[in-house]
């Protein structure tokens, strides 16, 4: 995967580019704790598939670093995924999110319609849950790294985030604070783009019920439910993941 970098918002944002756009370019959003790379197979799948894939790695999480100062909300985020699409002059483009990647993607989808031809949402965020947030961050960075392919990053998480501490810098803390608590309920009813909802029925960070009510709330939208699958169907489900995905696609 091509490794780039671009300036976007108050961020230098690392970005994996590559593909031909031959059949549309695909973006994808990843989820809270996480990083473009854990999206590698299914970039490749769908490079080699002919499509274009970019895949940003968003402030505070891989190779992309948070800027000091005050906590950021979604709106902040939106503001780095819509310049990096600006600076790649993109419009229209297949948005796929997951988890908190989701909930950008919803936002964005709503608020500015002109950068999403088509929408994926896997295990998507978006609904306020009444929960601490210690008990959501437990919930949250456990999960990470059940995952094979995420073992490889527990060492180095470890050391980023210590042992105990799971948000380590109060701007990203904060920012958890400020992103979780905006629910986007009646924006999910301003989405206009065409959309594939993927759960897995074992989900327990976003689970399903979030997936059917968003199916609810969205006009044009089709749910998909992998049977034995937690939160992460793009690991855990890959191909049947990709499978759905790319016939969402040739629809």
């Amino acid at each position: 995967m091509q490794s780039q970098y671009q300036k976007a918002g108050q961020t230098l944002t690392h970005y994996y580019d590559f593909g031909n756009p031959e059949k549309g370019t695909v973006v994808f959003l990843h989820g809270w704790r996480s990083e473009a790379a854990a999206f590698a197979e299914t970039l490749k799948t769908l490079a080699s598939s002919g499509y274009r894939v970019i895949a940003p790695d968003l402030p505070g999480f891989g190779k992309t670093t948070f800027p000091k100062g005050a906590a950021w909300g979604l709106s902040d985020y939106l503001v780095v995924v819509t310049d990096l699409l600006d600076s790649l002059e993109l419009k229209e483009v297949i948005l796929i999110g997951h988890s908190f990647g989701g909930r950008l993607a919803i936002k964005l989808a709503a608020t500015k319609p002109e950068y999403v031809g088509q929408l994926v949402l896997a295990s998507a965020a978006g609904f306020i849950r009444k929960k601490t947030l210690t008990k959501r961050l437990a919930k949250l960075v456990r999960p990470l790294f059940q995952p094979a392919f995420m073992q490889s990053l527990r060492k180095r998480i470890y050391k980023m985030i210590g042992a105990e501490d799971y948000v380590s810098t109060p701007e990203l803390r904060n920012t958890f604070r400020k992103v979780i608590a905006e629910d986007l309920t009646e924006l999910m009813t301003s989405v206009k783009a065409r959309t594939l909802l993927v759960w897995g029925d074992e989900d327990k960070m976003t689970p399903l019920s979030f997936g059917e009510r968003m199916n609810k709330l969205i006009a044009d939208s089709k749910l998909v439910v992998l049977s034995g699958v937690g939160h992460f169907p793009f690991i855990e489900a890959r191909e049947a993941f990709e499978e759905h995905l790319i016939q969402f696609l040739n629809e």
